[in-house]
């Protein structure tokens, strides 16, 4: 199963972490570990365009993904890593709806 926690601070999505094998099919044959590498490898492409301020963590071991975004962004620059961060999460959770059993999705919210 893919472990993916995405947390929030009021509207922003500031993090999203993704962990684990979904257990679909054996290694590079895994399409749902393939959807949600690609999504948030994407992530980084993005936010390296825009030359935004994140942090990011990949663990190809475990497999572990993790990106959150700096709380002293530039605010132009936030909404450009808005865009990338929510339509990432509109991704995720269309491989979440198509594979429930390999992949769950949590939600923080720190208001």
């Amino acid at each position: 199963m893919i472990n993916i926690t995405i947390i929030w601070s009021k509207d922003d999505l500031m993090t999203i972490e993704a962990t684990g094998h979904s257990g679909y099919a054996e290694s590079g044959h895994d399409i749902v570990c393939a959807v949600v590498s690609a999504l948030t490898g994407n992530i980084l492409n993005g936010l390296k365009l825009i030359n935004a301020d994140f942090k990011s963590n990949i663990d190809e071991n475990i497999p572990h993904f993790s990106v959150t975004i700096s709380k002293d962004i530039d605010k132009s620059k936030m909404k450009d890593a808005q865009i990338i961060m929510k339509t990432a999460y509109l991704g995720l959770k269309d491989a979440y709806d198509s594979f429930p059993k390999y992949i769950k999705i949590k939600e923080k919210h720190n208001d």
